[in-house]
């Protein structure tokens, strides 16, 4: 058998793909198994990976054909950034013995229900949470526990089938899927998420977001329509909210990597809604590289690989970027006009708008239902949501409502 090189280049495992992900891994030479399901693989991607895997996460014979690859040329990591690839990901890096976030921190991490349990039993929160079957459990845990109270999906992401109750005549069971729910007592206040690196338990905020939802559709109020780096927060507010996901980051286990911790400032004090060991999406990481020069892939990606970090960017940054989702009425697309006008205003770094006339505008239920989005940078958090409000307000997409039946 030939004998190993030590030095040759890195290799590292990608669970669920991701471009910007695997243009860094490359870009530091690294050489990239890609592993995803024939379902969702980029095949794009597969060009810059040096060999591909497309199974289901679940198969059985994973493990062992990683096992044989990792014992001829080792794997220094295995990285996802997916939310379906972060637990596949956390469980391979285990087997094979490579350095990544546990398996049981990203379990709690993805399950909300077991989220609020590990707080409350570390005494770090005491929000309730329950999970709930039918219309009779969500009023007997606001018996306990007060209206409103919120029922989401236990593993969902991006808003969808979020409800809010105020009244025991209006609770109904969200839609039927493939997961169970929770109900949770209603936490009032301004949203924000934070964007964090942690490195051998050492937590650095890279930056605090501030969030925008559709607050005028009462039927889905949580899904969020933007995003501005920096959030437009006072210095005793940062403070505290970067000094409670530190210890809140500690609580959980998450010792390194990336971390996306959504949480609302409350009247006494701030309360986390959820965390993922990922980047934010909504383009957030844009959001932060343009803000403030910090690249939370680089950093994914040094870190992994050497255990360092990217020097700080040398480039002057404008200081605030912001993304603002367009979110029509539902109904038939008969033109859309403005896009070429507003593409070039300045501060304007993208504007994605792929609606046509004839297309179908449904009801904005969840992230997955927006219809495009303008991101952009200036000087301060108000000039880039003020660039973003121009280009939606400017753009006009004109719609044809759907027929009322009878």
């Amino acid at each position: 058998m030939e004998p190993r090189d030590l030095n040759g280049p890195k290799q590292v495992v990608v669970v669920g793909g991701g471009p910007g992900l695997c243009d860094r891994l490359r870009a530091s030479g690294a050489e990239i198994t890609l592993v995803d399901t024939p379902a969702r693989y980029e095949q794009a991607l597969v060009r810059t990976a040096k060999r591909t895997v497309l199974t289901e996460y679940d198969d059985p014979s994973l493990l062992p054909a990683l096992r044989a690859m990792h014992a001829e040329a080792p794997f220094t990591a295995v990285l996802s950034l997916t939310e379906q690839g972060l637990l596949p990901a956390a469980r391979i890096a285990e087997a094979l013995g490579v350095p990544g976030v546990p398996p049981a921190v990203v379990e709690r991490t993805r399950d909300k229900a077991a989220m609020r349990t590990w707080l409350r039993d570390k005494g770090f929160s005491a929000v309730a949470s329950a999970a709930v079957q039918h219309a009779d459990d969500i009023r007997e845990f606001a018996a306990e526990h007060g209206y409103p109270v919120i029922v989401k999906p236990r593993h969902g992401q991006g808003s969808e089938h979020v409800a809010c109750f105020r009244r025991a005549e209006d609770v109904v069971l969200p839609p039927a899927g493939g997961d169970t729910y929770v109900a949770e007592p209603f936490l009032s206040g301004a949203e924000y998420s934070v964007e964090a690196f942690s490195r051998a338990g050492e937590h650095q905020v890279v930056a605090i977001t501030g969030k925008f939802t559709h607050d005028e559709d009462p039927a889905n109020p949580f899904v969020e329509v933007g995003h501005v780096v920096p959030a437009q927060i006072d210095s005793a507010a940062e403070t505290t909210i970067k000094g409670y996901v530190a210890e809140f980051l500690d609580v959980m286990g998450i010792t390194d990597g990336v971390s996306h911790t959504e949480l609302r400032l409350t009247p006494t004090g701030p309360e986390v809604i959820e965390t993922h060991t990922r980047v934010g999406g909504d383009s957030i990481a844009t959001l932060v590289r343009q803000a403030t020069g910090h690249d939370l892939l680089d950093m994914t990606v040094q870190w992994a690989l050497d255990r360092t970090t990217p020097a700080p960017a040398t480039t002057a940054v404008p200081g605030a970027a912001a993304v603002r989702f367009f979110t029509p009425p539902p109904g038939r697309v008969t033109a859309v006009t403005g896009v070429q006008r507003w593409q070039g205003l300045p501060g304007v770094l993208k504007l994605h708008l792929p609606l046509k006339s004839g297309d179908t505008v449904q009801p904005v239920r969840s992230s997955g239902t927006r219809s495009g989005y303008v991101l952009a940078a200036a000087p301060t958090a108000a000039q880039a949501i003020g660039i973003c409000r121009d280009v939606t307000d400017g753009v006009r997409i004109d719609i044809t409502p759907p027929a009322r039946t009878a």
